[in-house]
């Protein structure tokens, strides 16, 4: 009876956790969706009240220039400073309504606040992206903004966690199903580099390597799906994502969602932009923290080397003593000092640059008080 019940509460706490996830991305949907037809019904009205008026306004100046123009023609006296004025005037419309997204050669318009492009402003803002290309210009639209903001981008970034983790146990999974393959393969190249680096931040590197080569797969996966769609080169697909996915947020290059019914590639471009956001901050992180621990290793090495310069220092000055007064010493010196030789010519195998020329004969030893000059500067090369 007892197992029966174990088993049931196993399953409870497994449903439990699919549904406190599929809550989350539930909830932000949800979230997003509501907010996008806020938006939509605060700043629509607005925007096809000033198109419209732009629009009539554009035509209006128009047939009065092109009148001028002939009506002017007439009047050889005043027609050169007329047709200026008029002139002027038709271009200050014309940059203006340019400026509002209307076409000045079919004097046709395209609403921007329509529900789709509401959908993926609303993701803009959650994200923290903000591409700039459209936003509320209306009071009620800036304060639902400031409103909506405040309490999205919490949860937003709550999912984006959730789907770290998920990425995160996709990869333990991935690796106790292949862990004994992988395992040996791992070994056999630790073993390879035990004697070159002893300190283990050749170890580091290849990490940091394998996360930024991840990253820049990943990124080149979103710029070929966006050549599909959008009329752009792989390079500036590439480079749209890098910009989306880091929030910097340009603005200068952004899907076109505008024109037909692209409902499906607006979901497919939130989808992968909360993904990659995730996936990216989890790399980010990634190569962060390896490089703060090789920091951390190369400041040991350093301390490592200046301990074994002070004892080399205290084992030749002992020499020196014992020959002056003729003293037999049970000790190796000779064999001491061939061995931190090897240490240090280890520690400069090709791993530290700034190691190369230094000779264990010809250093600055310490001398009473004095720190060792020997090394003092550590250049990390890396390909970061």
């Amino acid at each position: 009876m007892s197992l029966f019940a174990s088993a049931g509460g196993q399953r409870i706490k497994q449903v439990r956790s699919v549904l406190e996830h599929v809550g989350l991305y539930v909830g932000l949907a949800v979230y997003t969706a509501a907010g996008a037809k806020i938006f939509q019904v605060i700043e629509h009205p607005n925007e096809l009240d000033i198109l419209t008026t732009y629009q009539a306004l554009l035509i209006s100046k128009r047939e009065i220039f092109l009148r001028s123009v002939w009506n002017e023609s007439q009047n050889s006296v005043n027609y050169r400073e007329k047709i200026d004025e008029y002139l002027c005037d038709y271009e200050e419309v014309v940059e203006e309504a340019i400026g509002h997204g209307i076409n000045v050669v079919s004097q046709d318009f395209h609403i921007n606040w329509n529900y789709i492009q509401s959908v993926f402003f609303s993701t803009t803002i959650l994200t923290t992206i903000g591409y700039g290309n459209i936003a509320p210009v209306t009071f009620l639209g800036r304060l639902f903004c400031i409103i909506f903001a405040i309490i999205g981008i919490p949860f937003t970034l709550s999912v984006i966690a959730d789907v770290g983790q998920l990425f995160a146990t996709m990869l333990s999974t991935v690796w106790n199903k292949y862990k004994d393959k992988i395992q040996p393969i791992i070994d056999k190249i630790k073993k390879e580099k035990a004697d070159d680096d002893d300190m283990g931040i050749g170890g580091n590197m290849y990490t940091a390597l394998a996360a930024f080569v991840c990253l820049i797969l990943f990124l080149s996966f979103g710029a070929f799906l966006f050549t599909l769609w959008e009329d752009w080169t792989f390079f500036d697909a590439f480079y749209f994502c890098f910009i989306t996915m880091t929030t910097i947020g340009f603005g200068d290059i952004v899907p076109d969602i505008k024109i037909g019914e692209k409902t499906a590639y607006m979901l497919v471009c939130t989808i992968y932009i909360l993904v990659g956001m995730a996936f990216t901050t989890t790399a980010i992180e990634l190569l962060r923290r390896q490089y703060a621990e090789s920091w951390k290793k190369m400041q040991e090495l350093r301390a490592q080397i200046q301990a074994q310069l002070k004892l080399a220092d205290t084992l030749r000055k002992l020499g020196e003593h014992a020959d002056k007064n003729n003293l037999e010493l049970d000790v190796d010196i000779a064999g001491d000092l061939a061995a931190l030789k090897d240490n240090l010519a280890k520690f400069k195998k090709g791993k530290m640059k700034g190691l190369e020329d230094i000779d264990i004969n010809e250093l600055d030893w310490v001398e009473k008080n004095r720190k060792v000059r020997a090394v003092t500067i550590f250049i990390y090369e890396t390909s970061l």
